[in-house]
């Protein structure tokens, strides 16, 4: 005869001690334990340290999600070659009556900007970061040419960022001539957050303000500005009272602090481009550079970092924390099994 073997539900699960889910101690324990008072404390504010914990976490995953950038310097060069300015007769642009006169032969000059990172102190060939074209860190570059228009027509060439050009390492301009030309060179460096320019004077000095800065450290220093000089209402913390600096800057003494984002719209503007100026030189030989480069502090993407930052420490605190509410787990059962032990001795003795 066969027979059927019956699995033994008795081998797990009463090893594993089941944990408790609800974390409350017995009711009218407060009688007999007086500090359980501090644990109900404890628990409400551990369920507002949740709620703080969890958007705190959404954060720092949302910002463990944003590309990581630090500061390099981007160091421009400016120079010109000079072709065929010995050729006879080549005064100027035009060709008419000279029908000799070719691209090949004609008297010219091609002005040259080019532009790469600076290599980090102690860089080796190992540790060279990866390279980076100079047009990635502009959006826009404008030359004027101080030339008659009369004879050169348009002196102005002016080159923006679009979407599907590849960047480039330099930029050239090639134009017909024999004599030196004054150039007015205009970066627009591009960033990787928008940075403005405070134009108002008076709240440059008050925030002490040096440079472009993003909207959210223009807010932060008006904010640590408020907090300085206690311009907070005592019984309505969300109105200002402005003192004799920002009264001049807002021309209100009174001011709701949801309010300040919109009304320092109005204090920003776009920082200037970088203008650097130059002579293209045809003359004493065929390749003349600027006598001095021009360094840019640029942010360039820090892949070595992405995903770093907070997340360690905030993986190892997790942990801990995990630890922690087993111990709790683990005291709570304890609790409530000596309340039943004790429930059930004392109804012996009343009725054995």
């Amino acid at each position: 005869h066969s027979t059927m073997a019956t699995p033994n539900t008795n081998t797990n699960t009463n090893t594993k001690r089941k944990r408790l889910i609800e974390k409350s101690l017995p009711p009218k324990i407060e009688s007999y334990i007086p500090e359980s008072r501090l644990f109900m404390q404890l628990q409400a504010l551990e369920r507002k340290l949740d709620t703080k914990v969890v958007r705190k976490r959404l954060e720092v995953q949302e910002a463990l999600g944003k590309p990581v950038y630090k500061k390099r310097i981007l160091r421009v060069f400016v120079s010109n070659l000079a072709a065929n300015q010995g050729a006879v007769g080549a005064n100027d642009d035009s060709d008419l009556g000279d029908a000799e006169r070719t691209e090949a032969t004609a008297p010219s000059w091609t002005l040259r900007v080019e532009g790469r990172l600076v290599d980090p102190p102690g860089t080796t060939w190992k540790t060279r970061p990866a390279t980076h074209k100079f047009s990635e860190f502009l959006n826009s570059m404008t030359v004027e040419m101080d030339r008659n228009t009369e004879l050169f027509g348009e002196n102005i060439v002016q080159w923006r960022r679009a979407a599907a050009e590849a960047d480039v390492d330099g930029f050239e301009i090639k134009r017909r001539g024999d004599e030196d030309v004054f150039v007015r060179i205009f970066l627009d460096i591009r960033t990787a957050t928008d940075r403005f320019q405070v134009h108002h004077p008076l709240m440059r000095e008050l925030l002490d303000i040096r440079g472009p800065v993003t909207k959210a450290e223009f807010i932060m220093k008006l904010w640590q500005y408020i907090k300085l000089n206690s311009l907070q209402d005592a019984e309505d913390p969300d109105q200002i009272r402005c003192d004799a600096g920002l009264l001049q800057v807002f021309n209100t003494p009174v001011v709701s602090f949801t309010a300040i984002p919109q009304m320092l719209q109005s204090f920003l503007r776009r920082p200037d481009p970088l203008v650097i100026e130059y002579t293209v030189r045809v003359h004493k030989g065929d390749f003349h550079m600027a006598q001095y480069a021009f360094d840019v502090e640029v942010e360039v993407e820090d892949f070595s970092r992405q995903g770093a930052g907070p997340l360690a420490a905030v993986q190892s605190r997790s942990r801990e924390l995990a630890q922690v509410e087993a111990q709790l787990a683990q005291q709570m059962q304890e609790i409530h099994n000596a309340r039943a032990k004790r429930e059930f001795l004392r109804g012996f003795a009343d009725d054995p």
